[in-house]
């Protein structure tokens, strides 16, 4: 599947709470997570894949966690969890 552009919600898009990264940082795991709805990735591959520390990512992954927008089940492997309801994929 070669996803051309995601569609972020409107009620994370005007969250003033999220910083902007962190919004797009939700994008991908929404692409990450098109298959089963699980995202498994490393904070060391999402940021190789951002171009950015891995105190970045950490630091949106907890907001987006905090305001509700995924959820983390950390053991016995780390799997993270988008709402697929709300994201629309667009081919």
């Amino acid at each position: 599947m070669n996803i051309k552009y995601i569609n972020i919600p409107s009620n994370l898009l005007f969250d003033k709470n999220i910083s902007s990264f962190a919004k797009l940082l939700y994008g991908e795991l929404c692409v990450l997570s098109y298959k089963n709805g699980i995202c498994k990735a490393s904070n060391s591959f999402l940021a190789d894949a951002n171009y950015c520390s891995t105190r970045k990512i950490i630091r949106a992954l907890n907001s987006l966690k905090e305001n509700g927008y995924i959820s983390v089940e950390e053991y016995p492997s780390r799997k993270i969890y988008v709402d697929m309801s709300k994201v629309s994929f667009h081919l």
